[in-house]
């Protein structure tokens, strides 16, 4: 996202650590809240995780609900039935319980909630559409609990929904313009890495990298600032550590040290923008939603990182330093190169697809996943300027 030279206050309060889930149901008796709806999808229920937050509510005699229908890459639609069942009750907070889909679904239904607007009319497309303030009241009260180390959903100020119509993720979101300002966001999140252990394989991976590729851009997006850089450093030498540990053993502590890069990825995201990577991957979702975001996030990595490091090589030598790239005595466009070499081998250690064939992207739509990612807010952060051309020829090296 794009937020220009604005500074923003942070409200949220966040519990971080093993057993913090267990953590809900007294935070919602201590905040008066006496009913809850707790949105979540059909995997969390199968997994098990939902007992641990049913019981934790019920040990304070709290009432709730479940919509437990969110699918990934989540749509307007799915906002509309969570709302319905946030509006059909009297819920006094609303309990996410899940990965990015679930998060970004439960933020939009209280968004709604409070706010009389259609929910493309929150959409940011520019950087003036962040700092408009078109939500104009507090949302209804939300707790996040994630279950995934990858998007940093619960603490960020972003949601990003499918207007099915238009094949178009909309990123929708704002954060407080002012103090105590209204914001898209949770007002507490308890985040616990014991709630990742279930996370298949495959999930594990492509969430890690989203993770990765969050600092990754934050870190080199125009306009960055620099108090995100040392984090931003931090998250990419984390995941660059763990994730092929906690993809083949699942490693409680690799999985933990990856929750929480994604999580400081999250706070990072509220200050910095992103860039090509996530406009084209996004694009690329709108128009085939059976395709997970992080494994499109990973087949345009190298190819974003390879135009961009041609006019910014300082940048992406950093990057290389944070990935473990030896870069002394190169230059710093050696260093970049062999820093998107290094990204390559993590992409290939946890078997995520390196191409948008294997994806089962179609070579006809190309044209119009490139042209479609300039309507992006995030394309007007990416370091370095492009146009529908030379977003077709990265979208063209990513086939």
């Amino acid at each position: 996202m794009s937020l220009g030279a604005h500074t923003f206050s942070f409200p949220i309060w966040v519990e971080f650590g093993n057993g913090k889930s267990d953590r809900v149901g007294e935070l919602i008796d201590t905040k008066g809240w006496k009913t809850a709806l707790i949105i979540t999808d059909q995997g969390i229920r199968k997994a098990g995780i939902l007992d641990i937050i049913e019981t934790s509510i019920d040990d304070e005699n709290i009432t709730y609900d479940i919509y437990d229908n969110v699918k990934p890459n989540p749509t307007e639609s799915m906002v509309s039935d969570a709302l319905g069942v946030l509006e059909s009750g009297d819920h006094d907070v609303v309990v996410a319980v899940g990965g990015g889909s679930v998060i970004d679904t439960a933020k939009c239904a209280t968004l709604l909630k409070t706010n009389d607007l259609p929910l493309s009319e929150y959409e940011v497309n520019t950087p003036a559409d962040v700092t408009a303030g078109t939500i104009e009241f507090q949302t209804h009260p939300l707790i996040t609990i994630p279950t995934t180390a990858g998007t940093g959903s619960e603490v960020d100020y972003w949601a990003v929904i499918t207007a099915e119509e238009r094949q178009f993720k909309m990123a929708i979101g704002q954060p407080p313009l002012s103090p105590g300002g209204p914001y898209l966001g949770a007002d507490i999140s308890l985040v616990d890495p014991e709630l990742t252990a279930s996370l298949p394989p495959r999930q594990t991976a492509a969430t890690g990298f989203d993770a990765f590729s969050h600092a990754l851009e934050n870190h080199v997006a125009a306009g960055a600032p620099e108090l995100v850089k040392p984090y931003t450093r931090h998250v990419m030498g984390l995941v660059s550590t763990y994730l092929s540990d906690a993809y083949t053993t699942g490693n409680m502590q690799s999985r933990e040290q990856l929750l929480f890069g994604s999580h400081m990825a999250g706070f990072c995201e509220n200050y910095a923008g992103f860039g090509a990577i996530h406009s084209l991957a996004e694009v690329t979702g709108g128009m085939y939603p059976e395709i997970p975001h992080g494994e499109a996030i990973a087949v345009f990595t190298p190819p974003v990182m390879r135009y961009n490091l041609e006019t910014h090589p300082a940048r992406y030598a950093e990057v290389a330093e944070a990935v473990g790239v030896t870069t002394s005595g190169l230059s710093d466009l050696e260093a970049a190169r062999r820093g998107v070499e290094a990204v390559e081998t993590l992409i290939d250690s946890v078997d995520l697809p390196t191409s948008l064939e294997e994806l089962g992207v179609d070579n006809g739509d190309l044209e119009r996943i490139a042209s479609k990612s300039l309507e992006t807010i995030e394309i007007h952060d990416n370091p370095r300027e492009a146009d529908a051309a030379d977003l077709l020829e990265i979208t063209n090296s990513a086939y």
